[in-house]
């Protein structure tokens, strides 16, 4: 089934990175001169992992197939105001962690070093969501688009929200539940405006939590191989004493 392929394509890419992670991690200390701060481990992937695989198995499940309806059936029947606020609230929390640099708040990385986090994620996230929008054809519950699943907009958002929660985690964890409270929100809003079945938000949660997390995973490692590039350095000074003078040399490597 459809699912199950999906499924197992989720599984196999979150294991083929726990690999890479555990080589990294085989390295000693004395080779490393750094402990990864941002791994991808069974504990800090599980919960994206259960949201991504409860939107794909409603493909199939009759249970979460018959609470999407019955969802929208509510939905249809209370709420008939339409909230247009989730195509610009989308971008908040991940807007948030330059809104608080720049107040005097400082980020946990340089302004180039997070954008390039941010950017790396904003790709991976892009690249998944779009495939499964268009390979897996499931209707949108106003009938509009064959586009419904995942939810792109609770994906950014709750990108977004991981990205705020990795840079101010160390300040305060209150700021980090915010942005989640905020990306929740536009999950929330995606389902009363009738766009997204619940299984497509919850998707779309996970998926922009692991871009995030993946993101992180990739850039630390890029930087430390960086970091250990050789650097050659050379000091030319003077020297004088009772018997001559003249000019030291000396390089580093």
């Amino acid at each position: 089934m459809k699912a199950n392929r999906i499924i197992l394509f989720f599984v196999l890419l979150l294991l083929s990175i726990n690999l890479v992670a555990q080589n990294s991690d085989t390295l000693p200390l004395n080779k490393r001169n750094f402990e990864y701060e941002y791994d991808l481990k069974f504990r800090n992937t599980i919960i994206p992992a259960v949201l991504i695989s409860y939107g794909i198995i409603g493909f199939d499940n009759p249970h979460l197939k018959s609470w999407n309806l019955g969802i929208r059936s509510e939905v249809l029947e209370h709420i008939n105001t339409k909230y247009r606020a989730d195509d610009y609230f989308q971008y908040a929390p991940g807007l948030a962690v330059y809104i608080l640099d720049d107040a005097g708040l400082k980020a946990k990385h340089s302004f180039w070093d997070r954008t390039a986090v941010l950017t790396g994620s904003f790709l991976l996230q892009t690249a998944v969501v779009q495939t499964l929008k268009y390979t897996t054809n499931v209707m949108r519950p106003d009938s509009s688009a064959t586009n419904s699943f995942p939810s792109g907009h609770t994906t950014l958002a709750f990108s977004g929200a991981e990205f705020l929660w990795q840079e101010y985690k160390d300040h305060s964890i209150w700021i980090g539940v915010s942005g989640y409270l905020v990306a929740s929100t536009i999950g929330f809003a995606r389902v009363i405006n009738n766009k997204h079945w619940v299984t497509d938000v919850v998707a779309g949660a996970g998926i922009g939590i692991l871009s995030t997390k993946i993101s992180y995973f990739a850039f630390e490692r890029l930087k430390f191989k960086k970091n250990k590039t050789k650097k050659v350095v050379a000091l030319v000074s003077p020297y004088y004493d009772s018997k001559s003078k003249g000019l030291r040399f000396k390089m580093l490597f």
